[in-house]
C-alpha cells in the first residue's frame, strides 16, 4: 500500500524525500544553529498555504509571533499571502492559556490546542520550534517518557508535523563536532532531515541538507546544497572543493 506524502513544495527537496513527507509522520528537522531549520520549516507551512490553502500552525516557542512574522518577511516571504492559512502559536499565548486552568500541565494544554485546531481548521502540517525549548518550559521530569508520549499525541493528531531540534551526531562545523547527541528523539521519529554548514574553501561555507531517514519513503541518503534566495529554498547537488 503506497504512503501518501505532503508535499514540501520546496524546489528538489521532493524528490529527494522519494515524493514528500510521509502524511502524519513526526519528522526531526535536525542542525546547529544558523543551518536555517526555523526558516526551511516556515517555507513548507508558507508554500503549502500559498499554493493550496492547507491549514498549518507554527508553535514557536523561542521567539513571539511577532518577532517571527518581522523575521520571516524580512527574509522574503509574503506573510500576508499566507494569513487565514498559517497559524501561529507562542510561549505568550500558551501561558495565557495555562494560566485560566492551572491543572494543565504544558503538554496536555499543546496536546488540547492542536487537536482543537485539527478538528476546528482541519491543521494539515504542523511546526513545533524547538524540542529543546518544550523541554525547558515543561520540566521534563524523565525525557524519554515525555518524548515517548509526546511523539504519540502528535501522531495522534494525523497531521504532518516538523520538530526542530539540535544537530544529529553526524553535524559537525568546521571540523568541531557538534555536541554530544541525544539519542532518544532520534529513535522515536519517523524521518529525520538533517541541514548543516559545510566549508567549501578557506572563506566559503555551503549549506547542506540529507534525510536521514524517513519510514515509507524510498529517500535519497546523500548531502546537497541547501541554497536560500529571495525568499525560496533550492535543493541543488552539492558544490565541489
Amino acid at each position: 500500500m503506497e504512503t501518501k506524502k505532503t508535499l514540501t513544495h520546496v524546489d528538489g527537496l521532493d524528490e529527494i524525500l522519494g515524493g514528500g513527507l510521509p502524511t502524519g509522520h513526526v519528522v526531526l528537522l535536525s542542525g546547529l544553529p544558523g543551518t536555517m531549520k526555523s526558516t526551511l520549516a516556515f517555507a513548507v507551512l508558507h508554500n503549502n498555504a500559498v499554493q493550496r490553502h492547507a491549514k498549518s500552525i507554527y508553535v514557536t516557542l523561542e521567539q513571539s509571533r511577532a518577532s517571527l512574522l518581522a523575521q520571516m518577511a524580512a527574509m522574503g516571504f509574503d506573510t500576508d499571502a499566507a494569513r487565514g492559512d498559517l497559524h501561529l502559536l507562542d510561549v505568550g499565548a500558551i501561558q495565557k492559556g495555562i494560566g485560566k486552568t492551572a491543572t494543565k500541565p504544558w503538554i496536555e494544554f499543546l496536546r488540547r490546542t492542536l487537536m482543537t485546531a485539527k478538528e476546528i481548521e482541519g491543521i494539515e502540517l504542523v511546526v513545533l520550534d524547538s524540542l529543546e525549548a518544550l523541554e525547558v518550559l515543561a520540566k521534563f521530569a524523565d525525557r524519554r517518557t515525555e518524548l515517548f508520549h509526546l511523539f504519540e499525541r502528535l501522531r495522534d493528531l494525523g497531521a504532518t508535523t516538523l520538530v526542530l531540534a539540535e544537530s544529529s551526531p553526524e553535524a559537525s562545523f568546521f571540523g568541531l563536532e557538534a555536541p554530544p547527541p541525544r539519542r532518544d528523539e532520534a529513535f522515536l521519529a519517523d524521518g529525520i532531515i538533517e541541514l548543516k554548514m559545510h566549508p567549501i574553501s578557506d572563506v566559503e561555507v555551503q549549506r547542506r541538507i540529507r534525510v536521514v531517514k524517513m519510514r515509507g519513503s524510498n529517500h535519497k541518503t546523500g548531502f546537497h546544497a541547501l541554497v536560500f534566495e529571495d525568499g525560496r529554498f533550492q535543493v541543488t547537488s552539492v558544490i565541489s572543493p
